[in-house]
């Protein structure tokens, strides 16, 4: 393989072995696809007022609160509204959001170098787009906080998210 010329070669190479790999450890389309059936999930709680007979865990201290609530109480004496608690199994860890920073990323330099009529940005960038496609739960996640620096229990134990936050640092660099 011929030496990159120019910056944006030299670019357009790194971003080829984020993308697809060194050989040493997977890159970051084929990291999408396994980490769709493996990605880190949450259960949460989420607490709000709900209609009294659709209460399905209800706290006993909050239902002390439901019943002091001013207007709560039908004519038949029961609580018209209830202050409920629901468990809800989310995507929008820290983990897959950094996943999800490091994607758009990489997406948005391919989409530079593109634009910039760069041979060879259009196909990483289609191939990117298909993993992508191929990692919906990604859609169900939202931005980092701050930008990720040091990696998590998760980003730096877990093999698939390790690949591909180190492919990301390797850009950085």
């Amino acid at each position: 393989m011929a030496t990159p010329r120019t910056s944006e070669e030299a670019e357009l190479e790194a971003l080829r072995v984020a993308v697809r790999g060194d050989g040493t450890r997977p890159g970051i389309a084929r990291a999408l696809l396994r980490l769709q059936g493996a990605h880190k999930k949450e259960l949460i709680r989420i607490e709000q007022w709900t209609s009294g007979e659709l209460a399905r865990h209800p706290e006993p201290r909050e239902l002390i609160r439901s019943w002091r609530r001013p207007g709560n109480i039908d004519p038949r004496g029961r609580l018209l509204h209830t202050f409920d608690a629901r468990r809800v199994m989310t995507e929008d860890v820290h983990e897959n959001r950094v996943v999800k920073h490091i994607v758009l990323d990489v997406r948005a330099r391919l989409e530079r170098l593109r634009d910039r009529g760069v041979a060879g940005a259009g196909e990483l960038l289609r191939e990117l787009d298909g993993a992508i496609e191929q990692a919906p739960f990604l859609g169900s996640v939202g931005g980092v906080r701050t930008r990720p620096t040091e990696p998590t229990a998760t980003l730096g134990g877990d093999p698939i998210y390790r690949s591909i936050f180190q492919a990301w640092l390797a850009l950085e660099r």
